[in-house]
């Protein structure tokens, strides 16, 4: 049908209409750059900038053009624009963006609903800030705003195109402390519902000292209505790097990749996490996870796998590799390496990125559930390379949170999983004190420090302000019961750690040690106990190895540091076992180095004792490269000994510079004083099992080195050792040498001194070592120019000795096998009558393991006398040594001279003819006992036995029988000459003797004569101790008679105090006083002659002059000799005998003198009455008499002068003749010697 023709009037409608529209087209598309004209940029950018701050309540600033379109979208484009910073927080802008463009959909304006569209800008940066009270820079943004409430436009955002490119936000929170920052950031979003989705950044902060990157992409659908956002898909792929350690001594840097699905359903409010796989050195973690009723109450489920190699590179980063072991990064890489990228930028599959599996692999799986009410860890099922574990935990949060758990472990071998590493420990910090904890935690077959442990369980609880761990316990191997109690207290460790409390106990051994003081992540420093009565027993009930043997003490000062330094120092170590006291301290090896350095000291070592507490040696192969050389740890450090004893040794102040190592070990003497002298040398004992040592001895004592010997003067040695590694930890070839020498060495004894020159003693072994001990040839050797015995003893030179046979040690040093060996000796012997003669010494020497020896028979020829000797020991170490000497019948007048003994001069020729000696001793430390002792000369008969100490005789007890002696035969009895002079009465008088004297003394004999004067079956002893002294004298046939003689006196001072006691009671005093004092003036007479003195003084003349005492003498029925020297018969005076009746005195001593008021003479011819003085200190008298003649008539008389030959004054004209004369006279020369005799008692 045809169109009819428009009205014109329509017509024109349509025209006005079409005018219209290509009008508002033109307005809609012209009126942009219109109004920017019209208006102008300036003006334009000014109220962009005013509508901008009246908006956000900011400053803005709009430093670049700002454009307008209105088709199809209403766009505005502006840059570079800058929102300023809040009040008090900086000056630098909150925002800024170099470019920001954004659109508004039209066609809602009309129906008042503005709906945003894309959004695009560049170069944005945002700077976010808490301050320290709180506030941040962002609350006036949020804050509601109802500028719209009643204007009746909505605001339905509609996001499309989204383009953000290089987007920096930065948050600094000055509440906390922390810096968040993230850089590079992009974000792309496509068209529609739902739309697809890509954004990257890298963040640093989330992760103290972490770089984060992460890449997301997948689809987003967004609910204009609820503003809620779903997730759909999305793949999220990161890598972290933490360039700093995550424990101290941990290795950097740590390298995490992770990649994840992650979907959230908006309507659900539920976030679920799918296909994880985060990764590290040698860990991966799988599973998934999820959590729904987000946000008000979420719950979280997640099932887990973990997977490590227990050789991976995360023990480094968790500081549990030891720094230079071939797991550990510690060290920088030598070349740089590429920062980790995300796995998406790899196309190789997600297993590459792993390490090989490896056999020692653990496997974890966990089940884990959250909620508001905390974290429960379900179930915890591991799996090691031997074992497995079991746990579950619980963790309650809150104001005062807990946490709970338990696990339990099953033929775990703890010791092959190296737990402990280089760096720091991860010390719990305050936090710990606020929890409630209870987590135990059981061992069943376990292996933990080289010890397998049937059973074991701990238990770790806490509550605020206190941690305990403990009771815990673990049953040994043995059966001992092991416990633990450590306490941990909030206040303790200067860094905020905790202070700690540590006790161990080992049952039944009784071990106990205690380590208490602070602890934080450096490390722990403390005071450290232990005790236990039998150190051996709990050494090796932990598998310490072998300790000495008792009670052993130990305290100290312990400093332990967590690595990478790992140091650690027990200072003020003081231990006690076995009467051994160690101090000093213990840490690392100086320098930095491996090992230990020690500087301890030892007052006393008793080798001896210390060898009884450590007890055997270790049995063969125990030593060499699989040894004690190969085991010890490295350690160097010096040990110094106060003093070491025992084993022959007598060393003070050494300093020993050990070394402990890969090479073996080496000691080396820096100083040492040694028997009086310097010791120096070293020692060392190679990882091969080969030993040499060169040791030097100069300047020691030969009393110190030797003892008992006698000798003194200084001796040089030196020790050469050398032993070759041989099979199974023994030694091979073995070879020592000791040479010893010395100018001169001095022997004396029993106050003798003889004189050894240039001796010189080598002693040589050469063996190998067996399987049983040492074989080998030992050779000793002594040689010495001369021997000078002294005035009295034998002068010998070129004195030689020889000693060699095989020898065999076991493993402990002893004799294996008895010791069989030669000794030969010779030496040449000056006569003292000019010429030589050798003297020879040979035979058989053995000795035993048990410490029994003999020497003998040995052959001893010497001046034509031979002898026969033994020395031998029976096993046991309190067995004496035991010798005998038998000598045939020799001749002394040719042995003495040859032995430098001069013969009495005056001795008969038919006196020291024969003679013979047989001896038989026994000898240990503390002297000699003379079993028997059997001697003759001529036709004198000795036995008897003694003992003495020190090997001094005059230090002992001896008993002697003598059957017949005359000593006057060999040296005549000289007659007294008178009192001593003066000047030999004040010489002071050596008592040193008596001092030093420790003798018990008893002599038997059947006929004795001396000084003239014969003694029947009399016995005499003399016993001194400490300075005082006995001497007694009996014989019950003295001349008819008894006697009784006893001096005792004290020399302890500088004076000698001494009493005397003479006793002569019923002898025939005649025979007696011509016998003793040359006297001859009496015929007969019975005597009694008493006499009790003490004196004191230090010469004879005080001894004299401080005599005070009583005497008593009394001559009855006798008969005196009186002479005439005018009548001779045959060239002699003419002798008459006289009779008396009695003849006393009585005599009180004081200060010297003696005083007698009753001298007494009563005969048939006269009585003679008187009294006087006795002057002792010049042997002088003073009597005046008065004599009764029968027939009344009476004649004074008066004695004076010299007791040996005093002058008798008397009237003679009142007598007839001279026989009153001459009877004064004879008796008053009988006292005269005898008081001189007596008066030298106390000085001899």
């Amino acid at each position: 049908m045809d169109n009819p023709v428009a009205p014109p009037a329509k017509r024109r409608l349509l025209k006005l209409a079409a005018a219209l529209a290509v009008a508002l087209l033109l307005v809609v598309l012209a009126l942009p750059p219109l109004a920017q004209q019209i208006i102008g940029p300036q003006r334009l950018r000014e109220m962009a900038q005013k509508a901008l701050t009246d908006a956000l309540g900011r400053d803005t600033v709009l430093s670049g053009d700002v454009s307008i379109t209105l088709t199809p979208w209403l766009g505005l484009s502006m840059g570079p624009v800058a929102v300023a910073q809040a009040p008090g927080f900086g000056d630098d802008p909150m925002f800024a963006a170099r470019k920001v463009e954004m659109t508004i959909r039209m066609a809602p304006l009309l129906a008042k609903v503005i709906s945003p569209g894309s959004v695009r800008a560049r170069d944005v940066t945002v700077h976010l800030a808490r301050a320290a009270d709180g506030r941040t820079n962002w609350d006036d943004l949020a804050a509601p705003q109802d500028a719209q409430a009643g204007s009746g436009w909505t605001v339905v955002p509609q996001p499309r195109a989204v383009h953000l490119d290089n987007v920096a936000v930065r948050y600094d929170d000055a509440a906390t402390g922390k810096v968040l920052s993230v850089t590079g950031a992009r974000l792309r979003t496509g068209l529609g519902q739902p739309f697809d989705f890509a954004a990257s950044f890298e963040a640093m902060g989330l992760v103290p000292n972490g770089q984060l990157q992460c890449h997301l992409q997948g689809r987003a659908s967004f609910d204009p209505g609820s503003g809620r956002l779903g997730l759909h898909g999305v793949r999220v792929e990161s890598g972290l790097v933490i360039d700093a350690p995550l424990v101290p001594g941990g290795a950097v840097p740590t390298r995490v990749v992770s990649r994840l699905i992650l979907d959230y359903d908006a309507s659900a409010a539920a976030l679920t996490l799918s296909d994880i796989d985060a990764r590290a050195d040698g860990l991966r973690l799988t599973g998934t996870a999820g959590v729904s009723d987000l946000p008000g109450a979420p719950r979280l489920a997640a099932k887990l796998t973990l997977d490590a190699d227990l050789l991976g590179g995360w023990r480094a980063i968790l500081g549990l590799a030891k720094p230079g072991s071939p797991e550990s990064l510690v060290a920088a890489p030598q070349e740089p390496q590429a920062p980790a990228t995300s796995p998406a930028g790899s196309s190789t599959p997600a297993d590459a990125a792993l390490t090989a599996p490896l056999p020692n692999r653990l496997t974890a799986a966990l089940t884990l559930a959250g909620d508001k009410d905390g974290l429960h860890l379900t179930d915890l099922t591991a799996r090691l390379p031997r074992g497995t574990a079991h746990g579950s935990a619980r963790l309650v949060p809150g104001d005062r949170p807990a946490l709970s758990g338990q696990i339990k472990a099953e033929d775990v071998d703890f010791d092959a999983l190296d737990l402990g590493g280089g760096g720091g420990w991860p010390v719990p910090g305050p936090w710990i004190f606020g929890l409630d904890l209870d987590a135990q935690v059981a061992c069943s077959r376990c292996v933990v420090g080289g010890l397998t442990l049937a059973e074991a369980a701990a238990t770790l609880r806490g509550a605020p302000g206190l941690v305990r761990l403990g009771p815990a316990t673990a049953v040994l191997p043995g059966g001992q019961v092991a416990s633990l109690d450590a306490r941990l207290s909030p206040n303790g460790g200067p860094d905020g750690g905790p202070g700690y409390d540590i006790q161990a106990a080992l049952e039944p051994l009784g071990l106990t040690t205690r380590f208490s003081g602070r602890l934080d992540a450096t490390g722990a420093a403390g005071s450290w106990t232990l005790a236990s009565p039998d150190a051996a027993a709990a050494a090796k009930a932990l598998g310490l190895g072998s300790l000495p043997a008792g009670p052993v003490a130990a305290k100290g000062q312990l400093t332990l540091l967590a690595e990478p330094s790992g140091k650690w120092q027990l200072s003020g170590l003081e231990a006690k076992a076995g009467g051994l006291v160690l101090r000093g301290q213990i840490g690392p090896a100086p320098g930095g180095g491996p090992g230990l350095g020690f500087d301890l000291a030892v007052d006393h070592l008793d080798l001896d004792r210390l060898a009884g507490l450590t007890g055997p040696a270790g049995q063969p192969g125990q030593s060499g490269p699989s040894g004690p050389a190969a085991s010890l740890p490295r350690a160097k450090g010096r040990l110094r000994l106060e003093q070491v004893t025992g084993r022959g040794l007598d060393l003070k102040n050494a300093v020993l510079d050990l070394s402990l190592g890969e090479k073996g070990i080496t000691a080396a003497v820096e100083t040492a004083e040694a028997w009086g002298g310097r010791l120096s040398g070293s020692l060392e004992r190679q990882t091969t099992g080969r030993l040499t040592g060169a040791l030097q001895l100069a300047g020691a004592e030969a009393g110190k080195l030797l003892p008992k010997s006698g000798l003194s003067g200084p001796i040089a040695a030196k020790l050469g050792l050398e032993a070759a590694g041989g099979p199974k930890g023994r030694f091979g070839a073995v070879s020592a040498a000791v040479e010893a020498e010395a100018p001169r060495l001095a022997l004396g004894r029993a106050g003798s001194r003889q004189t050894l020159t240039t001796p010189k003693a080598n002693l040589t072994f050469k063996g190998t070592d067996g399987a049983d001990g040492l074989e080998g040839e030992a050779n000793a050797s002594l040689a010495a120019a001369s021997f000078d015995g002294g005035p009295d003893g034998p002068n010998l030179r070129d004195l030689r000795a020889a000693l060699a046979g095989p020898m065999a040690l076991d493993r402990e040093g002893r004799l294996r096998e008895a010791f069989q060996a030669k000794l030969e000796a010779s030496a040449l012997a000056r006569l003292s009558g000019g010429g030589e003669s050798r003297l020879t010494l040979s035979g058989p020497v053995a000795a035993e393991s048990g410490g029994a020896f003999s020497l003998g028979e040995l052959s001893l020829g010497f001046a034509g006398a031979s002898a026969t000797a033994r020395v031998w020991r029976k096993g046991g170490e309190a067995a004496p040594v035991q010798c005998s000497l038998e000598t045939g019948t020799f001749s002394p007048r040719q042995v003495l001279p040859a032995l430098g003994f001069s013969l009495p001069a005056q001795a008969p020729a038919t006196l020291l003819a024969k003679a013979s000696l047989a001896v038989a001793a026994a000898v240990d430390d503390k002297g000699v006992v003379v079993s028997k002792l059997a001697a003759s000369l001529d036709e004198t008969h000795v036995t008897g036995h003694g003992s003495f100490e020190r090997f001094d005789p005059a230090r002992g007890k001896w008993e002697f029988t003598v059957d017949r002696l005359d000593l006057d035969a060999y040296a005549p009895h000289k007659p007294a000459a008178g009192p001593p002079p003066l000047a030999e009465r004040r010489q002071r008088i050596d008592f040193k003797g008596l001092r030093e004297a420790a003798l018990d003394l008893k002599l038997h004999f059947g006929w004795l004569k001396k000084g003239n004067v014969t003694f029947d079956a009399g016995t005499a002893s003399f016993n001194a101790k400490n300075g005082l002294f006995t001497f007694r004298q009996e014989s019950p046939r003295f001349y008819a008679g008894r006697l009784f003689v006893e001096v005792r006196g004290d020399a302890r001072d500088t004076a000698l105090k001494t009493a005397i006691e003479l006793k002569l009671e019923g002898i025939e005093i005649a025979r007696f006083l011509h016998d003793w004092a040359e006297g001859d003036t009496l015929a007969s007479g019975a005597c009694t002659f008493v006499v009790a003195a003490r004196t004191s003084g230090a010469t004879e003349e005080e001894l004299r002059g401080n005599l005070t005492g009583t005497g008593h003498l009394q001559i009855t029925r006798g008969e005196i000799k009186v002479r005439d020297p005018d009548k001779l018969v045959n060239g002699k005076p003419q002798e008459e005998r006289l009779p008396f009746e009695m003849f006393s005195s009585s005599w009180n001593a004081k200060g010297g003198v003696a005083h007698s008021d009753d001298f007494r003479i009563e005969s048939p011819r006269m009585v003679v009455a008187g009294r006087g003085e006795c002057d002792l200190r010049h042997e002088t008298i003073d009597l005046n008499l008065m004599a009764t003649l029968p027939s009344g008539s009476q004649v004074p008389a008066t004695i004076i002068g010299p007791l040996d030959g005093p002058k008798v004054t008397i009237d003679r004209s009142r007598i007839i003749g001279d026989v009153v004369y001459r009877v004064l006279q004879g008796f008053f020369s009988i006292p005269g010697r005898a008081v001189t005799r007596i008066l030298n008692l106390p000085g001899r």
